[in-house]
């Protein structure tokens, strides 16, 4: 379960997932992961606390009025917002799917700077 007490380093939050977040995003504190920046993100939004990889958008009381802020927010903090529909479907909703959305669209936009 999340604590709001964690340390804020790179994995801290994902380390024992398949998928662990190469990519950092720079707020006042330092360097965190996707992941803890997508918690921190929907905390300050929606107002749910102790969330974890496995927190729902939906189920945390999340709604499209509050979603248009929220991106806003992720779009600020890493440069890249994912799909709006992420955020609705049963299955893909999670935190640790919407970091991954995120992380994917970084890689690909990295991907593209160094080609081009």
């Amino acid at each position: 379960m999340f604590s709001s007490n964690i340390s804020w380093r790179q994995g801290d939050l994902c380390a024992n997932r398949l998928f662990k977040s190469n990519f950092k995003t720079k707020l006042e504190d330092g360097a965190i992961s996707t992941e803890a920046t997508v918690i921190r993100v929907l905390e300050d939004v929606v107002g749910a606390k102790n969330l974890s990889a496995d927190s729902r958008f939906l189920d945390i009381g999340g709604n499209s009025l509050n979603l248009i802020e929220v991106l806003k927010q992720l779009r600020e903090k890493t440069g890249v917002a994912p799909s709006p529909r992420i955020f609705f479907d049963r299955q893909s909703s999670s935190v640790a799917a919407i970091s991954a959305a995120i992380d994917t669209q970084l890689h690909t936009s990295e991907l593209a700077e160094t080609a081009g």
